[in-house]
């Protein structure tokens, strides 16, 4: 420890205390020194030896020489220096002692600022202690309790997210389950007028059960990707011949719907690493909410093509806006826009949350824009190089 660190941590203590230090130092240094000097002096008037060794000196340098030496500046320059040096000493254990007390307070009041923490977690404690390791000490305890506090929340959030889920799986299986119940118990009681009467029952309750399939089908995907459950091989896809696939898959449920489907795909190829069968899960999603709500103008545009070093598909309806406030919460799980959750909503509203999961699997992401005239979903997905095709 150097003299500049030595005086800032002295400066740290009291000043009476320094004082009382300085004080007794020079104190005990004076009395430490006369009684060596009494000690070194009995002992050469005492002893046998330790006069035949001054006698000695003085016949080896000479009686005048040795009184000269007595009677010049030399001995108070000793004296001097032996007082200097024993100060220094007695300071300096002065100083440990005081350091060992505001070691041993500062340790006492992180044990009680532990404690305090037990009845009060809200506590942070503050590195005023004047150890360095202590501060050190008490960092590592902050950064425990953070740690531990994100964990708590983050528990906390998870105990919250699983409610909700059992809150709304347990509505939306609800509704339809009531519904099929309750057409079932008028086919049982016979409580229908004709055949065609029984037969629409019949249809509802298929419809509902389908709903009630299509919502177990979703939950169970939605958890699959949220737990990584889902095992993803990726190849590589031409996203061109996968949404050509797709559309050709659904033109009788576009034609049935009295829509037209516009595709445009830009010259350059359009290849990523892909698990087909994940993505197409995605563009089915987005195409069946083109159907469903673009109903303001029955036309879909697909487009492809080439951002920066992503492929970038937009899927476009036009039909109602989307209100700014739903923007930011549209890939949430259960959300829906016209909040919707009776029996005539014909989404789990886990769709999108899905769609998004399944992006976010293959390290890309979905975007969506809405205003009065379209609504756009953009998914953006890694482009492979002509180089990494080769390789693959």
């Amino acid at each position: 420890m150097n003299i500049r660190v030595l005086l800032l941590e002295i400066g740290l203590f009291s000043k009476w205390r320094l004082i009382t230090a300085i004080i007794l130092s020079a104190f005990l240094s004076a009395v430490s020194l006369f009684i060596i000097k009494n000690a070194v002096v009995g002992f050469i008037n005492t002893s046998v030896v330790g006069s035949g060794m001054v006698t000695e000196f003085i016949t080896l340098f000479g009686k005048r020489r040795v009184n000269d030496i007595l009677y010049s500046h030399w001995p108070f320059l000793l004296r001097l220096i032996s007082f200097f040096i024993v100060f220094i000493f007695y300071l300096f254990l002065f100083y440990r002692r005081e350091k060992s007390r505001q070691f041993f307070k500062s340790l006492n009041q992180l044990v009680s600022d532990t404690k305090k923490y037990v009845g009060s977690p809200d506590t942070k404690f503050q590195p005023v202690y004047q150890d360095k390791n202590l501060v050190q000490l008490t960092e590592s305890i902050n950064m425990i309790i953070s740690k531990m506090d994100t964990l708590i929340m983050e528990e906390r959030n998870a105990q919250r997210t699983k409610n909700e889920l059992i809150t709304n799986v347990s509505h939306d299986l609800r509704t339809p389950l009531t519904s099929i119940l309750g057409y079932l118990s008028l086919i049982t009681e016979d409580k229908y007028r004709d055949e065609v009467e029984l037969r629409h029952y019949i249809n509802i309750a298929y419809e509902k059960t389908t709903l009630l399939h299509r919502l177990i089908q979703d939950l169970f995907e939605y958890t699959s990707v949220q737990n990584h459950q889902l095992k993803v091989k990726k190849v590589p896809l031409n996203i061109k011949e996968m949404l050509g696939q797709l559309v050709e898959h659904n033109r009788i449920e576009i034609e049935h719907r009295q829509f037209v489907c516009n595709e445009t795909y830009c010259s350059d190829p359009l290849i990523t690493e892909a698990d087909g069968n994940l993505l197409i899960r995605v563009f089915e999603n987005l195409l069946s909410n083109a159907l469903k709500y673009g109903i303001k103008k029955k036309q879909i545009d697909i487009c492809a093509t080439l951002d920066n070093k992503n492929i970038l598909v937009e899927v476009i309806s036009y039909g109602m806006p989307i209100p700014a406030l739903d923007l930011p919460h549209i890939f949430e799980r259960f959300y829906q826009v016209d909040k919707s959750r009776g029996v005539h909503s014909e989404s789990s509203g886990l769709g999108l949350a899905i769609a998004k999961s399944i992006v976010e699997l293959h390290e890309g992401e979905i975007k969506v824009e809405s205003d009065v005239e379209k609504t756009v979903f953009s998914v953006y997905l890694k482009s492979l190089s002509q180089d990494e095709q080769s390789l693959k």
